[in-house]
Order: C-alpha cells, then structure tokens, then sequence
C-alpha cells in the first residue's frame, strides 16, 4: 500500500513539473507596429478617429485571444503611419472592420480519421479602413479606402502555442498587405493632402 502511495505521489509530482514546463515554455510576441516605417504626413491640422468597427467577445470572434488582437494593430497602423502636419483642415479615420474568426471544419471520424491529419479549424482575418481628407473650405477633399484578408486551417491536433503561432502570422501577413494598400491608395486618391 505504501509502494502505490509513493507511485501515485511521484506521479502528481511529475504531472505538476510537466504543467509548469507547458506554461513557461509559452512564447512572447512583440506587438505588431510600424515604427520602423516613415509616418506619411498629411496637410491637416488633426487626424479624428472614429471606430465604427465594434470588436465582439461572442463566438465565432477569437480576435481577442490574438497575440495582437486585430484592433489593437489596426490602431497601432494609425498611430505609426498618420501625422497631422498642417495649420487647418482635418483627417478622418474609420475603422470598418477588424475582425478574426474561427470555423470549425468537417472531418473525419473513426479508425480512418484517428490516422488521418484532418485540417479541423480556419481562421480568417479582415480589416478594412478609410482614411477621408477634407480642407476648412471644402474645397480640397479625398478619400482612401484598404482592406486585406487572409485565411489559414490549421490541424485537429494543434497546441496552444503553434495555434498563437498561427494567429500571429496571419495577422502579421494580413498587416503588411493593409499597410503597402493603404499607403498607394493615401498617394493616389490623397495626393493634394500630402506633404513630402
């Protein structure tokens, strides 16, 4: 009786290492920014920005559990790349959408899927923003609009730190594309309103 009691104690000790190994062994992202690229300077005195996206917690939404929620990098791009350079005027910034989801995909089942590496879940990122320009006279205004998306599935038998993994780069990816589309559409579309 004494022999399963020291079993089953060294048992639990192990269990608690091995749950402490787990937790630490979690991976640590840097916050997705633009800090390294130029801001672009627009001839305004104030850039206002109004969110109409309205992040949900309810399911299918997992942006909240993002490493950087889709949200957050979108305000981060406003901050980064925007700059309010002039004396009048004024730059309205609109979020329409910051989303991520995730969907359950169908697999299968039984002796063929226990060997099978089923694709079990997709995540789909969106973000969509539209950067307005307008002069205290009303005579100068413009309109950019960009929007990215990307979707990845992942495997039924994913760990919570690749699961992140994946998280973080589709949301990186999806970033890098807002931000090259955004900017061509801010040169072309608000030309008048930028200052080099």
């Amino acid at each position: 009786m004494r022999r399963i009691i020291q079993i089953t104690s060294l048992t639990f000790i192990a269990l608690f290492f091995v749950g402490c190994a787990a937790t630490t062994d979690q991976r640590k992202y840097s916050d997705i920014t633009f800090m390294h690229k130029a801001p672009i300077k627009l001839d305004v005195a104030r850039i206002l920005y109004e969110p109409r996206y309205k992040a949900s917690l309810a399911p299918p939404q997992v942006g909240h559990d993002f490493p950087t929620p889709p949200v957050t990098a979108m305000e981060n791009w406003i901050r980064d790349r925007l700059r309010a350079t002039g004396r009048s005027g004024e730059a309205r910034v609109t979020l329409r959408d910051a989303s991520a989801t995730e969907h359950k995909l169908k697999t299968e089942s039984g002796v063929k899927g226990a060997f099978k590496k089923d694709q079990a879940w997709r995540y789909d990122v969106s973000v969509e923003m539209t950067v307005g320009a307008v002069d205290p006279n009303r005579r100068l205004k413009g309109e950019a609009n960009a929007r990215a998306s990307r979707k990845r599935t992942v495997p039924k038998d994913i760990n919570l730190n690749d699961r992140e993994a994946v998280w973080f780069d589709i949301m990186e990816q999806t970033m890098k594309t807002f931000d090259r589309t955004m900017e061509a559409q801010i040169r072309k579309n608000l030309s008048a309103f930028i200052r080099s």
